[in-house]
This record gives C-alpha cells, sequence and structure tokens, in this order.
C-alpha cells in the first residue's frame, strides 16, 4: 500500500508540476531533421532536460523572462542561445551543425537508409526510446508493443510472438539479414543476438516485407547494431555499456569502436552477458542460468561511388532449461555456437532506372548440442550449414532483387531426424506508385525450395521410411497497399498472399526432443502453408493528439501445428512415447495442417502536453481452428499498456501500466492463465558535452512484486514470471 501510495504521490507531484514553460524543438541545420536526446541547460542554473525522439523539449522556468540556453549533443557543434521573450504556447525551433572534420584525399560516402513504404502498424524502437526499453533479450524488450508477445522457456529462450504467430511466419533479421538459427523450430532454441549491442529495433509490416522472405505475414523484426561499418565516419567512435539487473544477479557488457583508416574503416565490437537463476516472487526457478558472449569485427573500404565490407562474428550461448514432471526432471543443459562470415558490395550506378547495386554473399555454421544436467555428454545434436548469395539493384520507386541458399542439416544423437539438404532460390521485387490518388505499393516473391534428405539408415519409431523422400515446393506471394492522407485523416489497407514451405523437422523429425520434453514426430506428407490477409488502419491526428485504429484478418486453409496427441499419464496409450525421458515416457506431438483464421484489433493512442506525453496501446488476438470450431492454442491474452512520459531537469521519467486479461479461450490441452496487472517505472539521464555522451538508465519493473503466470511460457506450470526487479545501464559514447 506504501509503495502504491509513494508512485500516485509522485505521478500526481509531476502533473502537477507544470507553471511557465518553455518548449522547443531541435533539428539537424542540414536536413532539418530532429535530434533526440540533446543536453538543454539554461546557463548557471540546475534547470535542464534533454530531447526527446521527436526532438522536442520542455523546461519548467522559475520566473526567468531572460536566460541563456545551452544545448549540446555528440556529433553536433555545441551551441549557446540568449532568449529574451518566452511564449509558453509557442514551439521554438533550433538548429545545430553537425562537427565536421576534414581528412585529406579522404572519400566520404554513405547512405541513409531509404524509407520503406511499410504499414503503419510497424513499430519502431530507436535512440532513447529504445535504450530505456532493452531488457534481457529482443522478445522482453518488444514486450508492450501492439500485437508482440514473449515465447518462452526460462529466461534464456524468450522469442518474440507476432499477432499470434510463430515460427518462421516472420522473420528476425540484423541489418536485413536472416540470423539463420533455429530459434524459429522451438521453444527451448535460443535468438542467437544479443540486445545490448542493438542500436534500435522495428517490426516491418506491409508489402515490402516480401523482399525479406516468401512468408512475412506477420512481418519482419530487424535488429540494428550500435556499430554499422555501412556509414563512413569522419574520426574514430567509442562506445561503452555496462548493466546489471538485481532479480537474476545478472551482468552484460559491451565495448565497441569504429576506426577510420584512409579509405578503410575497421569496427570491432565484444559483449558478454551472465545471469543466474531466474528469480519469482515464489523462489528461484532453477537451472534458468545463462552466460552468452559475441564477438564481432568488421572491415570496410570506401569510394565515391560506395563500399566493400567484410564481417566476421563468432556467438556462443550455454543456459540452463528447468525441469518438468514430463521428461527431465533436473533439467537440461544447452550449448549453443555459431559463426557468420558476410561479404557486401554497394556501389551508386546509371543504368537505366536503377541507381543502386547491392551484393551480399554470407556463411553460416550453427550448432546446437542438448545436454542433460550436469553430462559432459550430449544426448542430441542439431547442427547446419548455410551459404547464399543475395544481389539487389534499387531506385526510388523500383526494387528488384534475387537469392539463393544452400543448407546442410545435421541431427546426432538421439534425435532421430536425417542429414537434408535445402536449396532455395528466390526472385522478389517492389514497386512504388500512384493509385487513384492513393499511395501505393505492390510486391511479389516467386520462391523454389528442393528438400532432399539422405534417410540411409536413419532409424525411425513413427514414420514409415517409405516416405522419407525429396519435397520441392514452389511458393508465390504477393501484395498491394494503398495509403490515403486528407487533412487530418488517413486509411491504409493492405492485402497479401504469403507462402510457407515446411522446415526439415516438420517433414522429418521421429524422436526425443530432450530440451523441448517431447517426442516430436513430423509429416513427410505436409503440404505448404498459405495464408490470405488483409489489413486496415484508420489514423486521425491533429497537433497534440493521434488516434490510429488497426485492424487485421489472416486465413489459412492448411495451417501447420505441433499438436499434443493426447493428455494424461495412461499406461500403454499410443499419445505417449514409452522408454523416453528418465521416467521411461514422453509426450508425443506431431506436426498437422487445419483450416484457421487469426484476426484482431490494435487501438492506438497518444496527447502531447506541454512537458509530457501520455500513450496507451492495445492488442486484442482471436485465433479459430475452424476445422474442429475451437480457439487455436498458443494465442496470448488482450493486453492494455498505459504509459506516462515526462521529463524533468536531465531525466526522462516514465510511468508504466500494462493490464493482461485471462487467456480463458483455449485450444486442446490448454490450461487457462490469470489475468494480471503490472506497473513498471525508467528513467534515463543524460549528460551530452565537448563529443561525449553519457547516459545512466534505471529500469524498475513489477514495482508490486505481483506473481503473475505467462500464458505462453512452457514452464507455466512449475514457477511464475520474474518479481521485482532494478535494471541499472551505463552508457558512455565518444
Amino acid at each position: 500500500m506504501l509503495i502504491k501510495t509513494s508512485v500516485l504521490c509522485f505521478t500526481l507531484g509531476l502533473l502537477l508540476a507544470q507553471g511557465k514553460t518553455f518548449n522547443g524543438i531541435i533539428l539537424d541545420s542540414g536536413k532539418k531533421e530532429p535530434i533526440p536526446s540533446a543536453n538543454v541547460q539554461i546557463k548557471d542554473s540546475t534547470l535542464g532536460t534533454s530531447s526527446d525522439d521527436d526532438g522536442k523539449f520542455s523546461i519548467d522556468l522559475e520566473n526567468m523572462s531572460e536566460f541563456q540556453l545551452l544545448i549540446s549533443v555528440i556529433g553536433y557543434e555545441d551551441t549557446t542561445i540568449t532568449i529574451s521573450d518566452v511564449k509558453p504556447d509557442s514551439l521554438t525551433e533550433f538548429y545545430l551543425n553537425p562537427t565536421v572534420i576534414e581528412f585529406k584525399e579522404l572519400s566520404v560516402h554513405s547512405h541513409r537508409l531509404k524509407d520503406q513504404n511499410i504499414a503503419p502498424s510497424s513499430v519502431s524502437l530507436f535512440g532513447n526510446q529504445f535504450q530505456k526499453s532493452t531488457k534481457n533479450s529482443l522478445a522482453s524488450t518488444l514486450a508492450g508493443e501492439s500485437g508482440l508477445a514473449v515465447r518462452s522457456f526460462g529466461q534464456a529462450t524468450e522469442r518474440p510472438i507476432l499477432r499470434g504467430y510463430s515460427g518462421d511466419r516472420f522473420l528476425i533479421t540484423r541489418d536485413g539479414t536472416e540470423l539463420n538459427d533455429l530459434s524459429a523450430t522451438s521453444a527451448d532454441h535460443a535468438v542467437s543476438t544479443e540486445i545490448s549491442s542493438m542500436d534500435g529495433v522495428e517490426v516491418i509490416r506491409g508489402p515490402e516485407s516480401l523482399l525479406y522472405g516468401s512468408n512475412t505475414i506477420a512481418g519482419v523484426i530487424n535488429l540494428s547494431p550500435l556499430l554499422s561499418n555501412r556509414k563512413k565516419v569522419d574520426k574514430s567512435e567509442y562506445k561503452f555499456i555496462f548493466g546489471h539487473e538485481n532479480s537474476n544477479k545478472a551482468n552484460v557488457a559491451y565495448i565497441g569502436s569504429i576506426v577510420p583508416i584512409g579509405k578503410y574503416q575497421i569496427s570491432t565490437s565484444i559483449s558478454s552477458r551472465t545471469a543466474d537463476d531466474q528469480a519469482s516472487p515464489l523462489g528461484l526457478v532453477e537451472n534458468t542460468a545463462l552466460s552468452k558472449s559475441d564477438i564481432f569485427t568488421s572491415i570496410g573500404r570506401y569510394n565515391k561511388k560506395g563500399y566493400s565490407l567484410l564481417s566476421l562474428e563468432n556467438f556462443q550461448m550455454s543456459y540452463g532449461i528447468p525441469g518438468s514432471p514430463e521428461g527431465h526432471i533436473n533439467g537440461v543443459d544447452l550449448k549453443m555456437e555459431k559463426f557468420s562470415q558476410k561479404f557486401e558490395y554497394h556501389s551508386d550506378i546509371n543504368l537505366g532506372i536503377f541507381n543502386t547495386v547491392d551484393f551480399e554473399q554470407g556463411y553460416v555454421q550453427y550448432e546446437h548440442r542438448e545436454f542433460e544436467n550436469n553430462k559432459s555428454y550430449h544426448a542430441v545434436l542439431l547442427s547446419h550449414d548455410i551459404i547464399y548469395f543475395k544481389l539487389n539493384a534499387s531506385s526510388e520507386t523500383l526494387k528488384l532483387g534475387s537469392l539463393y541458399q544452400r543448407k546442410k542439416f545435421i541431427a546426432g544423437g538421439f534425435y532421430w531426424t536425417p542429414d537434408t539438404y535445402e536449396d532455395r532460390i528466390a526472385i522478389y521485387s517492389s514497386i512504388k506508385t500512384y493509385f487513384f490518388n492513393y499511395e501505393a505499393n505492390f510486391s511479389g516473391r516467386i520462391e523454389h525450395r528442393f528438400i532432399n534428405p539422405r534417410g540411409g539408415e536413419t532409424f525411425f519409431s513413427n514414420l514409415n521410411p517409405a516416405e522419407i523422400y525429396s519435397r520441392n515446393f514452389t511458393l508465390f506471394s504477393g501484395g498491394f497497399s494503398l495509403y490515403k492522407q486528407q487533412e487530418n485523416l488517413s486509411n491504409y489497407y493492405q492485402f497479401l498472399i504469403t507462402s510457407r514451405a515446411p522446415s526439415i523437422e516438420d517433414l522429418f523429425s521421429d524422436g526425443p526432443h530432450l530440451g523441448n520434453y517431447a517426442y516430436e514426430i513430423g509429416d513427410p506428407n505436409l503440404g505448404q502453408e498459405n495464408t490470405f490477409g488483409f489489413e486496415n488502419t484508420i489514423s486521425w491526428f491533429n497537433a497534440s493528439s493521434t488516434l490510429d485504429l488497426t485492424s487485421y484478418i489472416n486465413y489459412s486453409p492448411n495451417y501447420h501445428i505441433s499438436a499434443k496427441m493426447g493428455d494424461g499419464y495412461v499406461p500403454g496409450a499410443d499419445w505417449i512415447e514409452w522408454g523416453s525421458g528418465p521416467i521411461g515416457w514422453l509426450y508425443k506431438y506431431n506436426l498437422i495442417g487445419l483450416e484457421a483464421v487469426i484476426y484482431g484489433l490494435e487501438p492506438s493512442l497518444q496527447f502531447k502536453f506541454k512537458s509530457s506525453k501520455l500513450s496507451l496501446n492495445g492488442s486484442i488476438i482471436r485465433g479459430i481452428d475452424i476445422g474442429n470450431d475451437i480457439p487455436l492454442s498458443y494465442v496470448p491474452p488482450d493486453q492494455l499498456r498505459i504509459q506516462y512520459e515526462k521529463n524533468i531537469l536531465f531525466m526522462t521519467n516514465t510511468f508504466e501500466a500494462i493490464i493482461a486479461s485471462p487467456q480463458d479461450k483455449l485450444g486442446e490441452f490448454e490450461t487457462k492463465t490469470d489475468g494480471y496487472n503490472l506497473f513498471n517505472y525508467f528513467a534515463s539521464y543524460t549528460i551530452s558535452k565537448n563529443e561525449k555522451m553519457h547516459k545512466i538508465i534505471f529500469q524498475l519493473r513489477n514495482i508490486l512484486d505481483q506473481t503473475y503466470y505467462n500464458h505462453l511460457s512452457k514452464i507455466k506450470m512449475i514457477m511464475p514470471e520474474a518479481g521485482r526487479s532494478l535494471n541499472i545501464n551505463y552508457r558512455v559514447y565518444f
């Protein structure tokens, strides 16, 4: 009760602290674009603040009619301006000049990423907004955004769920390139990235998502690294991050640098994260500790027309899966390692309508091992080698590209999936135009996949070896969008047809999956999954408020889902595989295709005041198994998020409430999850001066230490989610 009262009093105090206010916006003098996280201070006083993601700031004055304003931010010249006339209801513009350092005979070439014709429902988190939201994983960082949920099997395995879609119905990319791990195939597989080494993340929806893959009905999650060699810098840059989370005694460290040397540039970064067992209000979730490291280096060469980049990365991770009454009571230990090599070539050209060309070659070697708790030898091995080539040409209105990829999949131990080769060939394009006074985007993709298993002497318990044969899939995906704005109202319409080929494991799995506590059975005759989707966003806006209402519906005549074949311990039952696991059995799961529809509503409302902002966004998702007239399994509950943000001095304060409904719309063998209310507080304190930026970020999550359960967690029957947690993150950029 005391905590609730204190939070309420603090919030009311902030709301009432308005008084005489000076409002401004900080812009780049050349590009006329907003500059976030700029340090703004009144000279010879303690009054100050920092600009928000839109470049805006407000300072509550103390009976001042004339003062000097000091503005500083890394990458721009320090600026001092005398203010003699304060107009509380106006917005004063301030333009900063970038800091430029000349090098003799140095050609600087960089491209800002072209704006994509993406859906208004897309999510973009960059700058201070991303930094204050960054948590222990990609999924938890995005949690709370409309349509975003978290699938987990302990803290190490958190993966985003988009609009109820899991698996490879969306892609996770880094700088536009797929991560190429196995996190999409099973709940116990971790995402091969460290979120603290990123500068931002976006969820891309719309027809242009087909440029990334054939099945992006839920979208594309694209990560942007803190240091990227795609941009030539004028001088060396260094970035340091250190953080601690008390609930699981986690520590994170990141060190990165970009060093220009004549026409060349070297980028290097090292990141590390360790965490003890996850704490909950009911105690520790045993065997959930983790450790991971990421070493990245890249060298680039630049000229007036483009650049060439060679990058190498090694990512390693060790983590645990907690025990379960089904399968391994003491838990499972997992180790994952991924080595990546990538070569990129970019050039300005003058070839017909095309003005840029990009070539990319990459290689990925991935290995995932599963161990019974405290054992030294693995019981399951999953690995793959991937090599790919991409060629893209683009103009302001047209993008055209092609892809060839070859993957060799290898399984070992007690996981009986045959070694398999998969070849993938794709051609894709996107065009922007006008159609009946609407801004229009048309995109299409043709992809062929050839899957060739090497059955040989592979053991099968439930599959017929005669059905293990080569499969071919030709996938056609396409879509269009229409957008129109009239005064304070805009409309967006989108239609997509996407296709998805079953994965190697979807087709040929027949064995116990240690980390997933399941005996997994594929379907060698499974057909491709097609989805027909429609989306509409209506937006209303004025100078101080915005209302967005997004609705969508996706229909799949052959929706692939891993379904439990039965429930309950019944000796001799055909839904149990006898002889697996320490207690002698595992539940069987098999891949099936069913007719399904997923639809939803995502309202969003934002109010901007003189020195604060109030935001609300919600998510309502429904999934129906049409054939059996029951809800689909693994659909997240309804959710509402409320955020109030206010800048005081140099600190940005955000108060957040997340309200989740009970999930009682259950698929077969699912159990109900109660609703919950969470209260969080975030704050960031920024000082920028003399080309250095220091930022301290505080996160106080689950302030009331509520006991709650995530419906999409595979261990919700064992332990609840994390309790009260204090995170501190310190960043230095120079």
